[in-house]
């Protein structure tokens, strides 16, 4: 079952990498690396879920210690480990677009960093107690003290000058965007849900799932084989597109261009993307990056699925 539904994670990635749409303005960097919000909040989502069910695990192994206990709060806490990590690298792909920098010490983007590390070093702890019983009680009580870093997640943007958005803000998408990314968003929590409850997937599967989003990764970088040019501005003058690219001005035919509509209040909706000379609109890189992370650590999930994690 698991195996099945990491697929269609997959599946759902690369429908939206492709065909999803984004915001027609942004206020920096190219509008398709937005697509980029397909990969990266749900992983965000699921590493906070993680860490908060990893929270009451190890509260309920500290009461009542047992082995549901104790094997729900190992899982979570490596899934949190995972999931963090993935956040934080895609993340940072992304900002790197969209903030002008890969890392800009935002908030956010740094208590997502210090929960990977805290959900790693409950990994390695585990493996520093050699008494079983003993690291049971240690790696519970460090979980409980761990998750503090997740409500520092959550409302950071709040409290101080953050680039990322503030809780919420989601709810302000177009309705397409939203429905995309709340089924991409459910494959992934349906998935780790499976996991937690002791499902396993065949490494065929993770193969697979890794080699679709591979793919994807690849078409989306196909265009990049010739050259590409980033709009700073346009003007639709007729039947013609006048765009002021890094690489000169180009005029080229409306009907050429693959993106509409072209303008918004006066505005033009081709500033900041990357195009072809013959007007292609070019999905930004970055999202073909964080699909050969993701694809890659579908195989992992596969394979941490197969054995006492």
């Amino acid at each position: 079952m698991l195996g099945p539904v990491l697929l269609a994670y997959s599946l759902l990635l690369l429908y939206a990498v492709l065909y999803g749409p984004f915001p027609a303005l942004v206020p920096l960097g190219s509008p398709t690396a937005y697509r980029n919000l397909y990969i990266h909040v749900p992983q965000s989502i699921a590493a906070l879920l993680m860490a908060l069910i990893s929270f009451f695990a190890a509260l309920w192994f500290l009461k009542k210690r047992g082995t549901k206990s104790r094997s729900l709060m190992h899982k979570s806490a490596v899934l949190a480990a995972a999931f963090s990590w993935l956040s934080f690298i895609t993340g940072t792909v992304w900002a790197q677009e969209s903030w002008g920098s890969a890392w800009s010490g935002d908030p956010r983007q740094l208590s997502v960093a210090v929960m990977a590390v805290l959900y790693t070093g409950y990994i390695i702890l585990r493996r520093g107690v050699e008494d079983p019983d003993r690291a049971d009680r240690v790696s519970a009580a460090y979980l409980a003290l761990a998750f503090v870093s997740v409500p520092i997640t959550l409302i950071a943007p709040v409290l101080i000058p953050a680039l990322h958005p503030p809780p919420g803000t989601l709810a302000e998408l177009a309705a397409p965007i939203r429905a995309i990314y709340i089924a991409v968003l459910l494959a992934l929590l349906t998935a780790a849900a499976l996991i937690l409850a002791g499902f396993e997937a065949k490494t065929a599967w993770g193969v697979a799932a890794m080699l679709i989003l591979f793919a994807a990764a690849v078409l989306v970088l196909m265009p990049y084989s010739q050259p590409v040019y980033r709009v700073y501005n346009a003007t639709i003058s007729g039947s013609a597109v006048t765009a002021i690219t890094n690489g000169g001005v180009l005029t080229i035919p409306v009907e050429k261009i693959t993106l509409r509509p072209l303008e918004i209040n006066g505005k033009s909706t081709l500033a900041g993307h990357l195009i072809t000379k013959d007007g292609v609109v070019v999905t930004h890189w970055s999202v073909a990056v964080n699909l050969l992370v993701t694809g890659a650590a579908l195989l992992i999930l596969t394979r941490l699925s197969n054995r006492e994690i």
